[in-house]
């Protein structure tokens, strides 16, 4: 177990990459885009895993740059959401 909560932050960027990616193709084919809230979503929750084994199991830090960017790729795909919506007219 203590082996998966030390890639847990390697594995959040890898979801956070993941994201972007199906947000970009989300853009033009609107199927994607609960993949990439998926692939948003498990990327947050291994990320707060990370924060959790950290501070409970004494697992080694990532560097505070490297934890902005996690959460800033694993954002990408609710912000678009957030703009759709928010750009959406009523018919």
């Amino acid at each position: 177990m203590k082996k998966f909560l030390e890639k847990a932050f390697t594995i959040s960027l890898v979801f956070g990459a993941m994201a972007v990616i199906f947000c970009l193709i989300a853009m033009s084919n609107h199927v994607f885009i609960i993949v990439a809230l998926s692939a948003g979503f498990f990327g947050f929750v291994l990320g707060c895993l990370h924060i959790v084994a950290v501070q409970r199991y004494e697992v080694k830090q990532a560097p505070v740059a490297l934890l902005l960017l996690s959460l800033l790729l694993n954002s990408i795909p609710l912000i678009y959401m957030m703009t759709v919506v928010m750009n959406a007219r009523p018919a």
